[in-house]
């Protein structure tokens, strides 16, 4: 059986490399011969994508990135070897975890009662939306694939239902998840006409879908796709096909199908005005674009079709795009073997550091860099950043919760055991042997194997220092490096690394979605609410939404589902140590509202602010609120008299002796004052010589 010389990795088509050296001894029978080993190694090391895998072990030999061999290479490669079929799922080359659809279940509010989603509800629904929208992507793909070609839609449903069934065994083998989407074919044509209609909230159970919100009819999208794609061999932009529409609309244009010769009718009520950026939300997405303007034969663009192309990254323009954050060890000993562990993240944007922790372990301290990053970014006025790309080893945990797309950040790259694959790596390396910076305190540890002689460990004993002073040369350098000009001065004249961060932030940033990180990185303590208000630090707290005291109905609803219940309060605290942000929840792990200050106010009217003056108008408010629903209720309350018929009582067992109290019925009798009656008594014990007492002890012997 003749082996094949292609091998898909990571959704990427590699060429074994055996079948490209011409050294005998490494190669096949079968091999190009286009390259030594030698050679190979070279190219390995100028070229990071050169090499798409290492090899190791039987079985598991290196593979070279298709996509990056010499044009030469590579049609010598197609004529020999033909091409590699393609076994990825249909729906794979479109799914993605949908950010913004995490962003909007996490912040979902039911209007009729106030209630957040469960946390397995946020999930669930995340995960089919993400799926919604790519078997929509898919949907449009092989109409559009089948029409450019003249071909019929007969049976397109009933390949997607397959597809979307089927789609769970690669959710759950790539994603360690499922959807929940129907498995019948008329039950996913009405999801999938509810989600064109409502979008995101067409996936939450139990919603009564608002017809009104119907802006965008299906009937609407097949017209777009017509005009976009069925005008062979010509090919309109998207400004032309809303061009078009609205001419049709007019009755200005008749669009007629070649192959029926049917006429759309434009007086029909599904075909409804739509502004030019609809139609390009809906027509200048990827997918369609690279089937209507990519239609041609060609192995090499099928292999494309398989394979994402090879990019230079370009550095982004403005802060808070991107960062990458790694772990470090600066090159000081404080014992012998003994070095401090740093966890650190860089700006893309603007070069700078924006957060650091430090510790003499790594235990604990992922969770300390998260808390201490959204504690800088809130001090500095500024918005999370955008993407994060990181290493697996310590945020591999966070992958489903703080670090899943939308929750802290919109987009997570997360790189396993490709040190090289993190741009904050290339500063590490400025750092370590920039001669500002590490490398010029006394105790700076070089490399045993550095391939700069320069930069090797010295013949003499490196000595150690304090932890302290450590700690003190990091911080330096971090500062250092910020103040330093940005190292594009042609697109920042003038600029360090922190004026770009903090003049150049990127205008689309989201705010922080506080619902998507408090559960996992804030601190946790389980209070209750007395009174419409709950103790955090030792202060009494109103409660909220989005930053605003709860009055009226808003606070009668919260205070429904926990006065004088426990909950659980997930808060942060800023750098001065007060609370930064407070969410309470239930304890089955639903959101109720937000935790906000004490609104605390001054009790002399003389000393009292402005601040003091709103406190006070809030408090009357919040207190005011309470009242009016205790008095509203309680004068609906009727006195009433309870009146329980007498039931007859059992006289057969009774005790002797005992005589039960009954009233006279006659008048009452008058006695006589005590003062007549003792009267002699009570002179004696006036006059007590009167008559002595006897105290001869003699009569008792």
């Amino acid at each position: 059986m003749n082996q094949s010389a292609y091998e898909i990795y990571n959704d990427r088509i590699g060429i074994k490399l055996s079948y490209l050296l011409k050294d005998e001894d490494k190669s096949t029978d079968n091999s190009l011969a286009v390259l030594s080993y030698s050679a190979y190694e070279k190219r390995a090391r100028r070229n990071e994508q050169f090499r798409l895998r290492s090899g190791g072990g039987l079985g598991n030999e290196v593979l070279i990135d298709l996509e990056q061999l010499p044009e030469e290479w590579y049609k010598m490669a197609l004529k020999r070897f033909g091409e590699l079929k393609q076994h990825a799922h249909p729906m794979a080359q479109f799914f993605k975890l949908d950010a913004d659809a995490r962003v909007f279940y996490d912040n979902y509010q039911f209007e009729s009662n106030g209630e957040f989603l469960t946390p397995q509800q946020k999930k669930r629904y995340t995960i089919n939306a993400s799926v919604m929208a790519a078997f929509a992507s898919l949907k449009a793909h092989r109409e559009l694939s089948k029409k450019s070609r003249g071909g019929r839609l007969t049976g397109l449903w009933a390949s997607l239902t397959s597809d979307c069934v089927s789609f769970n065994e690669y959710l759950k083998a790539k994603h360690n998840c499922t959807h929940s989407l129907p498995s019948s074919e008329k039950m996913l044509r009405e999801r999938y006409k509810r989600w064109i209609d409502l979008h995101y909230e067409s996936i939450i159970d139990g919603r009564n879908n608002n017809s009104n919100a119907q802006l965008v009819t299906p009937e609407m999208i097949k017209l777009w796709q017509d005009i976009y794609a069925g005008q062979r061999p010509y090919k309109p932009s998207y400004q032309e096909v809303s061009e078009r529409y609205n001419q049709f609309l007019a009755g200005q244009l008749d669009i007629v199908v070649n192959s029926t010769g049917e006429i759309y009718d434009h007086t029909a009520e599904y075909y409804r005005p739509a502004s030019e950026s609809t139609v390009y939300q809906y027509q200048s997405v990827w997918e369609t674009k690279v089937v209507t303007h990519s239609l041609r034969s060609g192995d090499r663009q099928r292999f494309k079709g398989i394979a994402e192309p090879f990019h230079k990254l370009k550095q982004p323009e403005f802060a808070g795009s991107m960062i990458s954050i790694d772990d470090r060890q600066p090159p000081f000993e404080y014992a012998p073997g003994k070095r401090m562990w740093f966890y650190c993240a860089a700006d893309l944007g603007s070069e700078a550091f924006t957060n650091w922790v430090y510790g003499e372990t790594k235990e604990g301290i992922i969770v300390e860099f998260y808390r201490q990053m959204v504690r800088n970014y809130s001090e500095w006025g500024v918005n999370l950043p955008y993407e994060l790309e990181c290493e697996s080893s310590l945020n591999s945990s966070y992958k489903d919760n703080l670090l899943a797309p939308g929750a802290m950040f919109s987009e997570v790259r997360i790189e396993a055991n490709n040190a090289r694959g993190k741009k904050i790596e290339q500063y590490w390396r400025q750092v370590r042997y920039g001669k500002e910076f590490d490398k010029k305190h006394h105790a700076w540890i070089g490399r045993p194997f550095s391939l700069s002689e320069n930069n090797q460990k010295p013949n003499d004993k490196v000595p150690l220092i304090p932890k302290s002073e450590i700690v003190a040369n990091s911080l330096e350098t971090i500062a250092l490096w910020n103040n330093q000009l940005h190292s594009n001065q042609e697109l920042h004249p003038g600029l360090t690394r922190w004026d770009v961060f903090l003049d150049k932030q990127h205008k689309d940033l989201k705010p922080t979605n506080w619902a998507g990180i408090l559960p996992y990185i804030g601190f946790n303590q389980k209070s209750s609410m007395k009174a419409g208000r709950i103790i955090l630090q030792g202060r009494h707290r109103v409660v909220g939404y989005n930053g605003e005291v709860a009055t009226g109905e808003s606070l009668i609803q919260i205070m429904k589902k926990i006065e004088g219940h426990n909950v659980n309060v997930y808060w942060l605290d800023d750098n001065e140590g007060e609370v930064l942000k407070a969410l309470v929840y239930d304890l089955q792990g639903v959101q109720i509202c937000e935790l906000l200050g004490d609104l605390e106010y001054s009790r002399s009217t003389l000393e009292m602010t402005e601040e003091d003056k709103k406190n006070r108008q809030l408090t009357s408010a919040y207190a005011a609120t309470v009242q009016s629903y205790i008095r509203n209720n309680a004068g609906e309350i009727n006195r009433v008299t309870l009146i329980e018929e007498e039931k007859p009582r059992s006289t057969r067992f009774q005790i002797k002796g005992f005589d039960k109290y009954k009233p006279a019925d006659g008048p009452a009798e008058i006695i006589a004052p005590i003062e007549s009656e003792f009267k002699d008594d009570l002179n004696d014990l006036k006059n007590p010589m009167k008559n002595p007492f006897n105290t001869s002890t003699a009569s008792r012997f």
